[in-house]
């Protein structure tokens, strides 16, 4: 499969999507992602960015690109540096992420020209699955922002077996949405029900035309000119809803690390039932667009 990915803009303002999030409410009580590890399946990353380097707990390559180096990760795309950023970023020289004290698994399917095949993604997904760390670590979250036009069995028995596992699995809308509500248009793995399927709006609290429309679409979340980390230790902005998914797994990184601490027993069905009960509907817009609305952190809620 061709995966869909963000389009590139230019480097304008400072990220607005954690505070749109509202992250810092669960930050001034400590909660900051600790001790959940999310895997991001995507382009690979730079290892040695300043903001993400002590964030990666392992990585491995599936993608076609250096396919005799299977851990080179390495990111020449910089689709999968951002999307880690927009997810883990520590704040070491002014970007933070959603979920900063989080760990991540790198699995990179993706290769320099922004493409993937549904073989690699199949294998990465059950390698997140199964993945156990140098401390008995397991995955939390999976991160895909990327997808194919095809329901493949055996993506979806993937699915099936995170969810069963209580694993997150996170996935962008995509992007060739024709700004109509009446015309669907689907994405797999995220059109699939046990998979959270986030489309972006912008910073004016508006869907935008690109996102992909239908029945499964669960939340939204920040995607135009997202500021996030970029290769050779830099930063840039990107758009798409590549960017929206992964403020929705550091937003359930922080929600299991707050479940945790609390002691509040945690299955799938409470972390997204919190999901829907943080979230606020925009008027005029139909649930094949919004799908719960737009997630937001709530003090009272």
């Amino acid at each position: 499969m061709t995966v869909q990915l963000s389009n590139f803009q230019t480097l304008q303002s400072i990220n607005y999507g954690v505070s749109l999030i509202n992250a810092p409410t669960l930050w001034k009580h400590g909660f900051k992602g600790e001790g959940i590890n999310i895997a991001v399946i995507d382009s690979g990353i730079d290892k040695e960015h300043d903001e993400l380097k002590y964030q990666i707990i392992d990585g491995y390559n599936f993608s076609s690109e250096n396919a005799s180096q299977p851990k080179n990760i390495s990111d020449k795309l910089g689709h999968g540096t951002h999307v880690a950023g927009i997810i883990a970023a520590s704040n070491k020289n002014g970007i933070i992420g959603i979920a900063p004290q989080a760990k991540l698994l790198i699995l990179k399917v993706i290769d320099g020209n922004g493409v993937g095949d549904s073989n690699a993604l199949l294998k990465a997904l059950n390698f997140a699955i199964d993945w156990v760390g140098p401390n008995g670590e397991t995955i939390d979250v999976i991160n895909l922002s990327l997808g194919g036009r095809e329901d493949d069995p055996s993506l979806r028995n993937a699915v099936h077996r995170a969810y069963s596992k209580n694993i997150f699995i996170v996935a962008a809308a995509g992007n060739s949405g024709d700004g109509k509500e009446d015309t669907d248009e689907i994405l797999y793995p995220g059109y699939y029900e046990q998979v959270i399927q986030v489309s972006a709006i912008n910073e004016s609290l508006s869907p935008v035309a690109f996102d992909d429309t239908n029945k499964n679409i669960d939340f939204l979340a920040p995607g135009v000119e997202i500021q996030s980390t970029y290769p050779n230790n830099s930063y840039f902005k990107m758009s798409g809803t590549s960017m929206a998914a992964p403020h929705i797994s550091g937003s359930i990184a922080l929600i299991l690390n707050f479940f945790k601490v609390q002691n509040i027993p945690i299955s799938y069905q409470r972390v997204y039932q919190y999901l829907v009960d943080h979230s606020i509907q925009i008027k005029d817009y139909s649930f094949k667009t919004q799908g719960h609305g737009i997630f937001y952190f709530q003090e009272s809620r």
